[in-house]
């Protein structure tokens, strides 16, 4: 799965011995493994255009030892009949639900060790969110898509709904004969009668109960030509003419896994499917792998930014057939590194199939280094009991754990990397596995201690900073914004170390793995750069002296290194480690930089200090940057040229988001506005990634009429990316506008899952977060039985976090009696809460010498 929503946006195993204590011990959150479940067969009768369904579900069970009771899972089914059957013997239980979604099915006398059938009568309503299976429209038309990712399947029928039991499954969907129906599988037969038809699957192979998937209506079809298997992308009626671009890269992507991977697609079909509502960005499901609208519906021929997020979820979602699907983690403390190695992997497609798009040079440590800041972070690997604990810190297994193997596989070596993941892939294939199964077979093919190393990463939270002084003594603590937290935690860390030395730039490997260590080669060097390649995953502290010397040569560090040297001063800045002089001296060096994204770095790290923005430095701010951008966007302009890197490219999309974000500048607002009627008027006249930043620039002047006028244009249009766009201008301050716009997150035309989006913008318009909370109050309860509960669980990180304390004082008062009435909102208030606390400090602290500092501009 891919969590891509918010600017953006945002998944451990618990030991065997754990199951031998009894139940009176503590409760029981998962099912007992004296009962495995060896197959399962569901068969449900669907109408889209009814929420009310019915099913019934036969698991083929062996009961190893005497037991009086099954557990399975389910969440609102009316279980209708259930029986456990061997042979001729039809034996009735009866239900009682327990903690944790668990159902007992009991039985009045003891069940001996045997195999068995239990057969499950159910009903249910199709949710209308977008958990477990659910409803969405589009147009006049419904559909019924799944979601069943992390603990969902159990919403939609009874199951043995973990990852661990992993066996076929084979699905019959009964649904009125004008729809199409979709599964994991081919059909393996159709039948016709009274205008229903009953389309029955072919058997899957073993797989966890997470990837099933089926989805019934009308849809249309374009074929995926060049794969091995038969395959095509599937959407809502009349949007199939927009698959063209995913339909012709496809293959190639599958092709370089195979390689990768020394084995062939390991599923019968290969399956797309564009979802009009969908909480996440795209899942893996086995054959059919749903992704949001606007990934898989593009222009034929889209503009360089606006093809690289598609073309890299695809990649992501298909490396999870192989790893994740084939090779399935055993308990969900482990789904970080089930995401982590799907977005190396598709990283991996992305810069050899794609150069031109320039992706080796991302950091993907810096999409974790903010999270992982915060004191109350969780590690990436921790215990893992309900669903909210899958979703909390969802972002990091992602962005943290690409950049462990990212480190690992430098460590390692590519070649040997590649072995490695070979064998681990075709030892666990159809089976389960750990996190450590992996650090095994990678070490089989290094002379590393990964389990070792990897452990200081993966089951501690936070980085390290590491302080080198000009003797070569080199010192680690936790990275920590403010003296709150435990700072002595200790890393295992490989330093790849560029220096200069009597007048020659020199390179050493060493691996701190102590609180402290002497490197005697960078003893008196001019300056030192730790960070060679730019794969750390950790902040680094050197004298004044030697910064000002690495500044002198610059020019010596790789584009990609200039780039991480951009974040690292300003984590330095932000922790109190150098002051905000030091800091603006290194910006002002490196945005006369010969490399884009080097000044693209720079102009990012300017607009996220506008938290020392407010009232009082507001017009100093606007000036300074537009002295500092206004030279580029006269430029670069705001279209783009045939040939253009895309550094180039992403450098005019910095530079007029942070003019259009924080000036008032005349000329940009008339360039602003002839690009938002253009794009208003006709989608196709201007790139996305332009328009809505020249329509936030439109907004933030705006009226009630130019809010009409995007409202409308909102409605008028269903193609997903240009809603997308349309909703990222929305920044219309006044409080009637900015009233409408919330009221407007609450419409049909905003689905359920793209309800947060709005949210997110809403809460952030103002400078303080009233009018918010006081329409939060009116709608709460109208806006929570609308939203997935995902969303709903993290409305505080969302919606909350802010650098005023006014606002903190708002969301204590606001959440106070609701956190605990939903999965996961106690845990994310937290989150927000210290999030928020930790910017009220920085602000107190730095704003003085920032103000100081524009004052001399």
């Amino acid at each position: 799965m891919i969590k891509r929503l918010i600017p953006h946006l945002y998944i451990l195993m618990v030991s065997t011995l754990f199951y031998s204590i009894s139940a009176a011990a503590q409760t029981e959150y998962r099912l007992p493994v004296n009962i495995k479940p060896e197959f399962q067969q569901v068969s449900l009768k669907v109408d889209p255009d009814q929420l009310d369904y019915s099913g019934n579900t036969v698991i083929d069970i062996n009961v190893t030892s005497p037991t009086d009771k099954i557990g399975f899972y389910q969440i609102d089914l009316s279980i209708d009949k259930i029986e456990l059957v061997q042979g001729d013997k039809h034996t009735p239980l009866s239900v009682t639900q327990g903690d944790y979604n668990i159902n007992w099915a009991t039985s009045a006398s003891t069940i001996p060790a045997g195999k068995y059938q239990l057969q499950i009568a159910f009903s249910g309503k199709v949710n209308t969110s977008s958990d477990g299976m659910y409803l969405a429209q589009f147009e006049d038309k419904n559909y019924i898509y799944t979601q069943f990712e992390d603990m969902h399947a159990r919403r939609a029928f009874p199951s043995f709904d973990e990852p661990s039991f992993k066996i076929p499954f084979q699905l019959t969907i009964s649904s009125p004969e004008k729809n199409t129906v979709l599964s994991n599988t081919q059909v393996a037969k159709r039948t016709v009668k009274n205008g229903w038809q009953t389309v029955v699957f072919n058997k899957t192979k073993p797989m966890p109960s997470y990837i099933v998937a089926y989805a019934i209506g009308e849809f249309d079809s374009a074929p995926i030509e060049g794969l091995s298997v038969p395959g095509h992308i599937y959407t809502a009626k009349g949007q199939a003419g927009k698959t063209k671009f995913i339909a012709k890269h496809t293959a190639e992507i599958v092709k370089a896994l195979e390689s990768y991977f020394g084995m062939d697609y390991p599923f019968e079909k290969i399956d797309f499917i564009a979802v009009p509502n969908f909480t996440h960005g795209a899942m893996e499901n086995a054959g059919l792998i749903t992704f949001r609208s606007s990934y898989l519906l593009l222009d034929d021929q889209p503009s360089l930014t606006d093809k690289a997020g598609p073309l890299s979820v695809v990649a992501h979602e298909l490396a999870h057939m192989w790893y994740g699907n084939l090779v399935t983690m055993a308990w969900w403390d482990d789904l970080w590194l089930n995401e982590a190695f799907a977005s190396w992997m598709a990283g991996k497609v992305m810069v050899n199939l794609y150069p031109e798009l320039n992706t080796k040079n991302d950091l993907v440590q810096e999409g974790a280094f903010p999270a992982d800041a915060s004191p109350t972070t969780r590690p990436i690997k921790k215990q893992v009991r309900s669903a909210a604990d899958v979703m909390d810190g969802l972002g990091l297994n992602y962005s943290k754990g690409e950049s462990i193997l990212l480190m690992i596989e430098s460590l390692i070596g590519e070649q040997a990397f590649q072995q490695g993941i070979q064998k681990y892939i075709k030892q666990r294939s159809w089976k389960n596995a750990e996190a450590n199964d992996l650090w095994h077979a990678l070490a089989t093919v290094s002379d590393i201690d990964l389990p070792a190393m990897m452990k200081t990463y993966i089951e501690q939270p936070g980085y390290a900073l590491l302080s080198f002084d000009e003797n070569g003594k080199v010192t680690q603590q936790r990275y920590l914004l403010t003296d709150e937290g435990n700072k002595n935690q200790v890393w295992q860390i490989p330093l790849s170390i560029k220096y200069k030395q009597n007048g020659q730039v020199k390179n050493t490997t060493f691996t701190l793995t102590d609180q402290q260590d002497v490197i005697s080669k960078i003893s008196e060097a001019e300056w030192i750069f730790p960070d060679s390649g730019a794969l750390g995953y950790f902040r680094w502290k050197t004298s004044v002296k030697q910064l000002d010397a690495l500044l002198k040569d610059i020019d010596v560090l790789s584009g990609k290194e200039k780039k991480s040297l951009v974040y690292n001063v300003g984590a330095l800045f932000s922790a109190n480690q150098i002051s905000l002089v030091e800091y603006f001296k290194a910006l002002t060096v490196l945005a006369n930089a010969k490399e884009p994204m080097v000044v693209a770095a720079v102009f990012s790290a300017i607009d996220k200090l506008d938290y020392l923005v407010d009232d009082s430095n507001r017009h100093l701010y606007a000036t300074y940057i537009e002295k500092m951008a206004m030279p580029w966007f006269n430029k670069l302009g705001t279209t783009e040229q045939a040939g253009e890197s895309d550094e180039l490219v992403k450098l005019r999309y910095t530079i007029l988001g942070l003019l259009t974000s924080n000036t008032d500048n005349q000329q940009v607002l008339d360039i602003s506005t002839k690009l938002t009627k253009s794009y208003l008027a006709d989608p196709h006249s201007v790139p996305n990634s332009i328009a809505s930043r020249a329509m936030t620039m439109v907004a933030r002047h705006g009226d009630a009429q130019w809010y009409n006028k995007f409202e409308q244009a909102y409605i008028a249009h269903t193609d997903a990316r240009v809603r997308s766009t349309i909703n990222r201008g929305f920044a219309f301050k006044q409080d009637k506008l900015l009233q409408r716009y919330l009221d407007f997150s609450l419409q049909s035309y905003v689905t359920p899952a793209n309800v947060i989006a709005s949210l997110y913008r809403g809460a952030a318009i103002q400078d303080n977060k009233d009018l918010f909370y006081q329409w939060m109050e009116k709608h709460f309860t109208e806006l929570t039985q609308k939203m997935p509960a995902y969303h709903v669980g993290h409305l505080p990180e969302y919606t909350g976090s802010t650098c005023n304390q006014q606002d903190i004082d708002s969301a204590k008062t606001f959440y106070k009696d609701r956190m605990q009435q939903f999965d996961g909102m106690a845990r994310s208030y937290e989150v927000a809460m210290q999030r928020s606390q930790q910017c009220v400090e920085l602000k107190d602290k730095n704003q003085p010498a920032f103000n100081q500092y524009l004052k001399q501009q």
